[in-house]
């Protein structure tokens, strides 16, 4: 017998195919579970025995399979667009959003996603509750307060979330928002209102800047005004001053006349003094009267002779 052009005899095409039933039935019969994964026996279709840890399983070949289930973290991703799908706020608008959820198939409830559920159950479950949970939120918040409160309502939609999917064999870990759409209408609007907003800001800082202009100007003329007071102060005290010197010189002109004077006086009274000392010295113990009266003999006047 010939395959693909190969020669072979009929005992070693028993023995092919032997050798070939081996490698199935042998790859058939064994599964590895890997670290991050459990393991569940379906024998016939049905669910058997208990759920199996990481490592190598023996099982019967063809009758039997391991279903493998992974416990890492995994992400659900839904999407709602603006229009009928979407959510309506507080204020009648409507807004679309994206939201991720992070979760894992919870460890000790693996026979229950075996038995009663299994990942398309899972994620329908989880897209159904998380557009109720955001419906719910946003109907509570008027689209500004969306925006301006961002972390508020996400939290509020991931409380909303665990809640619903409390029953599920899962954990969830994180939820986020990550995009918020609206009508193109709103849009213009927003768009109005930011420009109105800047004119504001821009009138309000102009007026600011004015301001602080103006009270530049006070403050530097309360400076020339406090500089001029001070420059008149001490002109005054330097007048004060010029006027102490000179009525200090005057008295010092004044004290230099009187001692002056005062020298005069007591210089003549000690001539005086000499002077009398000196008649004392040369008189002969006569007194001698001061006024001699004149005689009407012969109108001569006799003088006394010493």
């Amino acid at each position: 017998m010939e395959i693909f052009g190969i020669e072979i005899k009929k005992k070693h095409l028993i023995s092919v195919i032997v050798a070939f039933f081996v490698i199935v039935t042998a790859v058939n019969s064994c599964s590895t579970i890997r670290q991050r994964e459990r393991g569940v026996e379906y024998v016939l279709g049905k669910v058997s025995g208990g759920v199996i840890q990481p490592g190598l399983k023996i099982h019967a070949p063809f009758v039997s399979k391991i279903q493998k289930y992974s416990i890492a973290p995994k992400t659900f991703e839904a999407t709602f667009s603006v229009g009928k799908d979407g959510a309506i706020t507080r204020d009648m608008q409507t807004v679309g959003t994206t939201v991720n959820v992070k979760y894992a198939y919870d460890e000790m409830r693996i026979m229950d996603i075996a038995t009663r559920y299994g990942d398309s159950v899972i994620e329908s479950a989880m897209k159904s509750n998380i557009i109720a949970s955001v419906k719910e939120v946003v109907g509570g918040y008027s689209i500004y307060e969306l925006v301006e409160k961002q972390p508020e309502v996400t939290s509020r939609v991931a409380e909303s979330i665990l809640a619903r999917m409390t029953d599920y064999p899962i954990t969830i870990s994180q939820t986020t928002i990550t995009n918020w759409d609206w009508s193109d209408d709103f849009d213009r609007q927003i768009k109005e209102t930011a420009n109105r907003t800047q004119q504001v800001k821009q009138a309000e800082q102009e007026a600011n800047i004015a301001a602080a202009n103006a009270q530049k100007l006070v403050k530097e003329a309360e400076a020339k005004k406090q500089a001029m007071q001070l420059e008149a102060e001490a002109a005054l005290i330097k007048a004060q001053n010029e006027a102490k010197s000179k009525q200090a010189e005057a008295d010092g002109i004044a004290y230099y006349n009187a001692k002056v004077a005062q020298n005069i006086t007591i210089q003549q009274q000690q001539w005086k003094h000499e002077e009398q000392m000196e008649y004392y010295k040369k008189w002969n113990g006569i007194l001698v009267p001061q006024y001699i009266p004149l005689t009407a003999a012969g109108g001569v006047v006799t003088l006394p002779t010493k």
